[in-house]
């Protein structure tokens, strides 16, 4: 992820394409290439061994892929994506929406009470508007609205539930961070 979004960056900076292709060689070995492609899904994320095959809470590291996404809309938008290109990542990022907004391990992520449930929005909002899912987008923002807002943050802007970890001061501006993203 900070491979493709900083050649997408430096191609943005620049206008030089010689960029475009080592970002995409990344994009086509990690979502398109059939052979080479990550499963869309985390079923093994944050697996212990001998205690969970995979954990819920794995979709957190995930975040990055939100670069890629970027990635693939400023490229896309600049006419630099082959047509089979935009379908494939489009697809790759449809399939694995789905499975964070229907497996348990993401309804989990989806419904928890702290910057975990604002991570999961924040991917699904932008995964949502690259596949064009406005339905997911409408579900993200109503989830800011009346659930991040009204049950993480009081008034004074703090977090109690993030002020209670073992890294209070991380844990809140992780949060911010992915609240103001989610925003954009």
């Amino acid at each position: 992820s900070m491979i493709v979004g900083n050649l997408t960056s430096a191609y943005l900076l620049t206008g030089d394409k010689k960029y475009v292709e080592p970002a995409m060689k990344h994009v086509r070995a990690w979502f398109i290439n059939q052979k080479t492609r990550m499963n869309p899904h985390l079923l093994y994320a944050q697996a212990i061994q001998g205690i969970a095959t995979g954990r819920g809470i794995g979709i957190i590291d995930t975040i990055h892929l939100i670069e890629v996404v970027q990635s693939l809309i400023r490229l896309e938008k600049a006419g630099l994506l082959s047509e089979e290109e935009i379908k494939q990542t489009k697809a790759w990022f449809a399939a694995y929406l789905t499975w964070m907004s229907t497996h348990p391990y993401g309804t989990d992520e989806m419904n928890a009470t702290n910057n975990h449930a604002t991570c999961w929005a924040m991917q699904a909002a932008i995964f949502a508007k690259y596949t064009g899912n406005q339905e997911m987008m409408d579900i993200c923002a109503e989830r800011y609205k009346n659930i991040f807002l009204v049950n993480q943050m009081k008034e004074d802007g703090s977090f109690p539930r993030e002020l209670n970890r073992t890294k209070p001061y991380g844990y809140s501006l992780f949060n911010l961070d992915a609240m103001a993203t989610l925003c954009e």
